[in-house]
């Protein structure tokens, strides 16, 4: 069914490949960005919300 809707619709497959590729270039760089990340700032920031003391 829904194959028959996105037939009639011209250039429809280069707005599934574009939004694949958003889809994945979105995640490739959360990834990048996480494992590039510094693991100190990481590690303050998930002790953020249970520590009651000042930041740095």
């Amino acid at each position: 069914m829904f194959k028959q809707f996105i037939s009639k619709i011209p250039g429809a497959d280069l707005y599934m490949v574009g939004s694949f590729l958003t889809f994945f270039l979105f995640f490739v760089l959360v990834g990048l960005y996480l494992w590039l990340a510094d693991k100190k700032h990481m590690g303050q920031m998930s002790r953020l919300p249970l520590d009651d003391s000042p930041a740095d």
